[in-house]
This record gives C-alpha cells, structure tokens and sequence, in this order.
C-alpha cells in the first residue's frame, strides 16, 4: 500500500512539473495576440505616427505605430474628456491606454539615445 501511494505521488508530481514546463514555454503565435497597454507618452514622432510610451506596470518603452484612423483613449491630460482621441490630440506626458498588437517584423527598435523600446501597432 505504501509503494502504491509512493507510485501515485511521483506520477502527480511529474505531470504537475511537465504542465508547468508547458505553460512558460514560448508560444510561436505571440505575434498577433493584442494587449493593452497604459502608460505615459514620452515622446511623438509626428511624421512617421509613432508614439513612445513608458508602460506603467513595468520598466519597458514600446514604440507604437498609429495608423490612420485608429484612436488611442487618454486616461489623463487635456483630451481625458474625449471616448476616443485622434493622434494629432495626444500630447507628451498624457497618461494614455491603448489596445495593441505586436509587429510581425520587428520586435525591438534601437532608439537615438541607445535605449530599446518594442515595436507595436494599435489594434482597434
């Protein structure tokens, strides 16, 4: 009886470890999955739609791509008033929340001052 239990644990104990290695294994589709992110503008890049956004629940930059059409929600500034703010009513410093995708392309962007920010587009 007690091999019998001493069996069962270790079966138990190995499944759980392999179902755990199987959900921190990278996924290949992560490409199209959207998230959002809310953070604060630091910097926009008029000509090329781009906005460069300190994400607050972490430490990292992503540089999101607006393109024509798509509105970004301003959660705090001068536009917070607004449903939907267009790219031109974004200003640096907004508190801003936006449903992303990342690139397919490119993940990661050098940027001037050597800092590297991930590359997303805005999904709605």
């Amino acid at each position: 009886m007690k091999r019998i239990s001493s069996l069962f644990a270790i079966a138990v104990i190995s499944i759980v470890g392999l179902s755990s290695l199987g959900m921190s294994a990278p996924k290949a589709g992560q490409a199209g999955k959207s998230f959002t992110l809310e953070g604060r503008v630091v910097s926009i890049d008029q000509k090329a739609r781009t906005l460069l956004v300190d994400d607050q629940s972490s430490d990292k930059l992503y540089l999101v791509t607006v393109p024509e059409g798509r509105s970004i929600k301003i959660k705090f500034g001068l536009q917070m008033n607004l449903a939907e703010a267009r790219f031109d009513q974004v200003r640096r410093k907004n508190i801003v929340r936006i449903e992303c995708k990342r690139s397919a392309t490119e993940h990661l962007a050098q940027l001037e001052d050597g800092t590297q920010a991930i590359v997303v587009i805005v999904s709605q």
